[in-house]
C-alpha cells in the first residue's frame, strides 16, 4: 500500500503552527529552564518544521510531528553542553509566590532525570499522554513507558524529600 503526502500550503501550516505554539514553548523551557533558549527553540521548531512540512503524511498528527521536533531541538541544545540555567520563572506573573518556589523546585528536580525520563513525564504530565500514546510518540513498550514513568516520579520523590 502506497503512502500518499499531503500537501500543506504556508496558511494552513501557520494556522496549525500558532495553535501549537505555546505547547512548543511549555515544552522548549521544560527542557532548558530558560526563556531565552526555550524561544530560540519555538524559533528553530517554526523554522525546521516548515522546511519539512510536505513530510508530514496525516495533518490529525501534526501536534505530535511539531513537538517532536521540539523536543529533539531540546535535546540538540543540551547536548552542546549549555550550561542548565535554573528556572527563570519570572514569566509566570499570574502564580502565587508559593507555587512559584514549588515550580522552581520542580524544574530544578528535573534536571536529575535522563532524557527518556524527562520525556515521559513531560508528555504525561504536561500534555496528558496516556501510556499507549507515549509508548507510541517514543517508540517504546507500554509497560516500559510505564515502569519509566513511575521510576522517574520516584526520584523526584526522593529529591523533594532531600530538600
Amino acid at each position: 500500500m502506497r503512502c500518499i503526502k499531503i500537501k500543506i500550503n504556508r496558511k494552513e501550516f501557520e494556522e496549525l503552527f500558532n495553535k501549537y505554539k505555546t505547547d512548543i514553548y511549555r515544552l522548549a523551557y521544560t527542557y532548558v529552564n530558560n526563556q531565552a533558549d526555550a524561544l530560540d527553540i519555538v524559533q528553530e521548531t517554526a523554522y525546521q518544521s516548515y522546511l519539512s512540512k510536505n513530510k508530514l503524511k496525516d495533518k490529525s498528527k501534526f501536534k505530535s510531528w511539531i513537538l517532536k521536533i521540539a523536543a529533539n531541538k531540546s535535546k540538540d541544545l543540551l547536548r552542546k553542553n549549555k550550561p542548565i540555567l535554573v528556572g527563570d520563572i519570572s514569566i509566570l506573573e499570574n502564580i502565587e509566590a508559593e507555587d512559584k518556589a514549588s515550580l522552581a523546585i520542580f524544574l530544578d528536580n528535573l534536571k536529575t532525570l535522563s532524557l527518556d525520563e524527562k520525556n515521559i513525564i513531560v508528555l504525561k504530565i504536561y500534555f496528558n499522554y496516556t501510556f499507549e500514546m507515549i509508548a507510541d510518540e517514543l517508540g517504546i513498550t507500554v509497560s516500559t513507558g510505564k515502569s519509566r514513568y513511575y521510576r522517574a516520579l520516584e526520584k523526584l520523590k526522593l529529591e523533594e524529600e532531600s530538600i
